[in-house]
């Protein structure tokens, strides 16, 4: 059998009389140079175009345009004038426009603040009194008081109260500082 089939292949190879694919004249690469000074006139060009649309007077310093004389003698004033104007005229830097500013305040309103309003932080709260009064323990060491309170069978820490919140933030970054994520304001 193995015989047969290479017999059968030797024939089917003779007989193939397909053409090869014919092959497309490859294209030559664009140089890189001609790339580059396409893509440096394009941008010019677009600069052009910004310029004329957004700055037309840039392009009218560049290129003057022709007017009549009559009309230019006519709308002119002599360079004279020009100049006793802008001496006439006060420049002011930014610097003294800072210096001379002059600013008012109202100093009788007093902006309202909630006196009576304390603040509480508490850092915990364990099923187990044991655990409420290491913690507080390990506070103590870094210099806060806490208070152990029950409440429903849980023991809470807590520190306060505090007059305003700021002073209570400022303790919970000291406790943060000190692996103490989990203090909550209240």
């Amino acid at each position: 059998m193995t015989k047969d089939y290479a017999k059968k292949r030797k024939t089917a190879r003779k007989s193939n009389k397909r053409s090869p694919r014919q092959s497309r004249p490859s294209r030559k690469p664009i140089s890189p140079i001609l790339v580059f000074v396409g893509g440096v006139l394009i941008t010019l060009f677009a600069i052009f175009l910004w310029v004329l649309v957004k700055k037309p007077e840039i392009i009218e310093e560049v290129i003057p345009v022709k007017q009549d004389t009559k009309a230019v003698t006519a709308t002119e004033t002599p360079p004279e004038d020009k100049t006793q104007e802008s001496a006439s005229e006060p420049r002011y830097t930014y610097h003294e426009t800072l210096t001379n500013k002059e600013i008012k305040v109202d100093t009788t309103q007093s902006v309202p603040t909630n006196g009576n309003k304390t603040y509480i932080m508490q850092c915990g709260a364990f099923r187990k009194q044991e655990d409420a009064e290491s913690i507080k323990v390990e506070m103590a060491f870094i210099g806060f008081q806490a208070n152990v309170e029950e409440k429903d069978g849980w023991y809470r820490v807590r520190l306060g109260p505090y007059n305003s919140k700021r002073a209570a933030e400022s303790d919970r970054h000291k406790l943060q500082d000190n692996n103490y994520q989990d203090c909550r304001i209240w």
